[in-house]
Formats: C-alpha cells, structure tokens, sequence
C-alpha cells in the first residue's frame, strides 16, 4: 500500500511538471511566432533581437539579455559586463551567433542576480534563440545587400540614359 501511495504521488507530479512544461511551450513557441513573423516582413534588426531578448527574459526569469554585433562586441561587451558587476550581475551564459560555415555574426550574452547555470530547457530556448538571432542577422545582411545592388543598378541605368542622351 505504501508503495502504491508513492507511486502515485510521483505520477501526480510528473503530470503537473508536464503540463508546466507544456504551457512553457506554448509561451515559447506565441514568442517564436511573434519574432519570425517580424523577421519575414523585414522589420528593423535592432527591433527583433530587442523583441527576442525580451521575450527570453520573460521566459526564463530573472535574467537580462543582450545581442552584439561584431563591430560592437569588444567594445560593448567589456562596458556591459562592466555595469553588470557594478549592479551584482554575474554572467549567466554567453553565447555566439553563428554562421553556417563558423563564421560568427554576433555574441549573445545573458545575466542573472544569482549565480547559476542553465536548466536543460533553458539551454534549448537559448539555443533557439541564437537560430532566431541568426535568422534575423543574415536576413538584414541580405536586404543591404539586394538595397546596395539596387542602388548600383540604378546608378547604371542612370549613366546609360545620360550616355544615351549625349549620343543623341
């Protein structure tokens, strides 16, 4: 009898924790949504990573979160943890944003008040929040690329009307 009382106290339990894992799933996949949808139609870069920092924070708890770009990484990363320390931050998990060929688009870095690593689930959002982050990344890269290979198009079109015009 007392075993059977065991057994099912560690069932009930298990469902409870699976149904928090569930919810935690849903919220975590509205955030993914929210973000690809803002990815897809071209929304500043500095708007998506802010929104998916956000949204991992939110998820996890307890943390602040920042994206750098390579231009900026050194430089703000030495200032950030700086004030991180000064506000009894300690680093919670840093991360690059990679590119497929080992190429790193960027540095995610994360801060908690306590020291701690990440739970298994936790790690699974901030790897998935890396994908999005490089997600996001290539796909301003490539919008300022096609904006600058159109601007050079035009230049073109330009310069051969003008040509044009003094032959005629």
């Amino acid at each position: 009898m007392r075993e059977g009382g065991r057994r099912s106290k560690w069932v009930s339990r298990r469902l409870r924790s699976q149904r928090r894992g569930t919810n935690n799933k849903n919220a975590y996949l509205l955030g993914e949504k929210n973000i690809l949808d803002m990815i897809s139609v071209g929304a500043p870069l500095a708007a998506v990573l802010n929104n998916l920092c956000t949204a991992i924070d939110l998820q996890i708890g307890n943390i602040v979160s920042v994206m750098l770009l390579p231009n900026d990484t050194e430089r703000d990363f030495k200032t950030i943890a700086k004030g991180a320390l000064q506000f009894g931050l300690h680093l919670y998990w840093s991360a690059d944003i990679p590119l497929r060929d080992g190429d790193v688009l960027g540095s995610f870095e994360m801060y908690c008040c306590i020291p701690r690593t990440p739970t298994a689930f936790e790690l699974k959002l901030i790897q998935r929040a890396t994908h999005l982050a490089a997600l996001a990344i290539r796909r301003y890269h490539v919008d300022e690329d096609l904006s600058g290979t159109c601007s050079a198009w035009k230049r073109a079109l330009e310069r051969q009307s003008n040509e044009t015009t003094l032959l005629n």
